[in-house]
This record gives structure tokens, sequence and C-alpha cells, in this order.
């Protein structure tokens, strides 16, 4: 490209006497021919230096066509009208991550599938399962479909002509939202579509718990061989999928040790055992140690057992029954979070369980003994 010489031109108009120097378009800012007027002659000189020199220092500029100028001043442009005041080169490595992500041809499938296979040695079987329901049904919709095409404003309106309920929307958020966040980690997307999406809010129901006289009622009531099962929901907070995996080597040393196979979260965990349930334990005589807690057919037969007794079969009101009258007793939140698996910084039991119980309907539920048998101090 030639070497532009910025010659400088005497004019006279009307009287006056200035100087002019001429700009070409393809160095030209504006990508426009234009003049410079100067009152002196030395203005006009310190002011072509300055021209010359700077095409020597910006000499790539030189190599620019004159589409490509326009196109970065009009960049320029672009971003000064949104506020953004940064140069081409801050604006392009600020845009590169994007950019990137964007060129990556995945589909919600392939996440998905990627996804599930990064976490199958950290995902319980039931956690396995939840994922692949809720990625079913979030396929039927969104199969096929690039994950960096999402919008999050769309997620959003079809979650909630999807999902009726907010606790519904929550749970499947909870379950397809950590792939999507994965999905950043490993610099498949630069933003999760879920990132700008509205928090759900759910209007929890108070928990409910036995009264320490439907509780007795179903304890004397229920048959022999299903007491020890009952009594570790009741007496000790046992969650009712975990006391399908116990056996009876898991009660000793007056504790109900909790596995990791057996729990939930995959935490190993120590029940510590209250006197009522020791006591109902050992009315049910010796046992092989890797026989079953549970006797054969336990839920149905448990829903039954409970119909009798005349109480709701709601799977979690032995466990909140367990923390609300324990709470009530020991006022011992740290030990009563360890036995039922809550991290210690959870809030839960304050939430739900502070107030679910009085003292004297705690000292009503914990005095529950099998017949003939004598409460030990707690």
């Amino acid at each position: 490209m030639r070497q532009a010489t910025f010659s400088i031109r005497k004019v006279i108009q009307n009287g006056y006497t200035f100087y002019s120097i001429y700009t070409p378009a393809y160095l030209s800012p504006t990508g426009k021919k234009h003049y410079q007027y100067f009152g002196t002659k030395a203005e006009a000189e310190r002011k072509r230096a300055e021209l010359i020199a700077s095409t020597r220092t910006e000499s790539k500029i030189t190599d620019l066509s004159n589409v490509q100028i326009r196109d970065a001043q009009r960049a320029l442009e672009r971003l000064a009208e949104h506020g953004l005041e940064l140069t081409l080169d801050r604006a392009i490595e600020l845009a590169l991550p994007v950019l990137r992500s964007s060129g990556r041809k995945i589909t919600v499938d392939q996440l998905f599938q990627d996804f599930a296979s990064a976490k199958q040695n950290d995902w319980s079987d039931a956690s396995k399962r939840a994922f692949n329901t809720s990625a079913k049904t979030f396929l039927r919709r969104w199969s096929g479909t690039l994950i960096s095409t999402i919008d999050g404003d769309d997620l959003e309106t079809w979650y909630n002509s999807t999902f009726p309920s907010s606790g519904y929307r929550a749970h499947e958020l909870r379950t397809i939202r950590p792939a999507f966040s994965w999905a950043v980690r490993k610099k498949l997307i630069h933003e999760s579509p879920y990132s700008r999406m509205e928090s759900i809010r759910i209007k929890r129901k108070p928990i409910t718990i036995y009264t320490p006289e439907e509780a007795a009622r179903l304890m004397h009531s229920c048959p022999f061989d299903a007491r020890a099962a009952f009594a570790l929901l009741l007496f000790a907070g046992v969650r009712p999928k975990e006391l399908t995996r116990l056996t009876w080597c898991n009660i000793r040393d007056g504790y109900i040790h909790i596995s990791a196979d057996i729990a939930k979260t995959q935490q190993v965990r120590n029940i510590e055992m209250e006197s009522t349930c020791a006591a109902w334990l050992d009315s049910t005589g010796p046992h092989e140690p890797n026989a079953p807690i549970c006797p054969p057919d336990w839920i149905r037969r448990a829903r039954a057992i409970r119909a009798a007794a005349g109480i709701h079969s709601i799977p979690d009101t032995p466990r909140h029954s367990y923390a609300s009258y324990h709470l009530a007793a020991h006022k011992d939140i740290g030990t009563l979070k360890a036995n039922l698996g809550h991290a210690p910084n959870s809030d839960t039991l304050f939430i739900h369980y502070r107030a679910a119980a009085t003292p004297a309907d705690a000292e009503r539920y914990w005095a529950i003994l099998p017949p003939s048998a004598k409460l030990a101090d707690n």
C-alpha cells in the first residue's frame, strides 16, 4: 500500500490565509477522505509530522483495506453505543470464550450422555434413576438441540408449562441443572441457560408427626416380626429406604451403623440408640447377624399395618416424629444432625422441628415401651 505524504497546502480565502492537510480515505478513521485546517504553517507542520509518525509506528493499519477499516470503525461505534469503553483487542479477548463454546456442536443428548458417564461412580442408584427419568422428560422437548442455542427464557417458559407445581419444577431443575453447570466447567458452553432463570420458591407445608398416642397404637398393634422395623423408624429416625437395606449385624454396641452402601447420601453414620429403641429391639429376641430387619413384602405389609392402626402412611412421618421428639427431649441439635445424617451447616432442624413437639409430648413418646419392659434413663 502506498505511503501517504500528508502534503500541506496554502489556502487564501476571503482575505484569510490558512493551511490544510489532506488525509486519504484508507487512513481516515471514518473511512472517508477529509481535510484538516490550521491557522499557521507551523501548526500544520507539527500535525503532518504526527501523522507520518503514526503511519510508521502503526504500519499494520496500512495493510488493511478500506472495508476492513470501516468495519473496525463500526465495531468501535457499536461498543460505544452500549457504553463499553473497550479496544477491539480487548473486546475480542472477552468474546473468544463465547465464540469457542458456541462453535462446538454439542447436543443436549450428547451432554446428558457424557455427564452421566462422568458421574456414574459418584451417584447412588436413586440418583441415577432420578437423572434418567428427568432427562427423558427434558429430551422430549430439547432432543437434538445444541446446548449453546438454548435460551434461558425459553427454558423457563417450558418448565412453567410442563410442571404445574413449584415442588415438581424445583425437583426437575435440581436434577438437570448440574449437567449444564458441568458443561460450563468443561468449557462446552460459556454460560448455563439456567443461570438467568428466576429461582423457584416452594411453599413448604408443616411437617407431619405422629402423636404419642398414634405411635403407641402402632407399636402395640403391629405384628411381632414388624416390631424391629417400626422401632427403627420411630425411635431412631432411619430413612425408609435405608431400613430395607439393614441387617441385624448393623445393630451393635448401642448404635445403628449406617454404612455407605446403605445411606441415602453414601455417607457413613452411627445413630446413637435411645433406650426406648433398644427395648423394642431386645423384645424381638436374638437374630442371625445377616438376617434382614424388615420382614418379607415389607412395603405392602407396612402400609397395611399402619392402616389397621388407624394412622396415615406418609413415609417420612416416623422420621419427622423421631426428630421432633428427640429435639424436644434433649435439645441437642448436634447429636440429632449426626443421627439423621444432616450436614453440620444444615438449618433443616431449626426450620422444621424446633416447635413441632413439646417436652411433655416428648416424655410420653419416649415412654412407649414393649409389654413388661421398663424405661431406662434416656
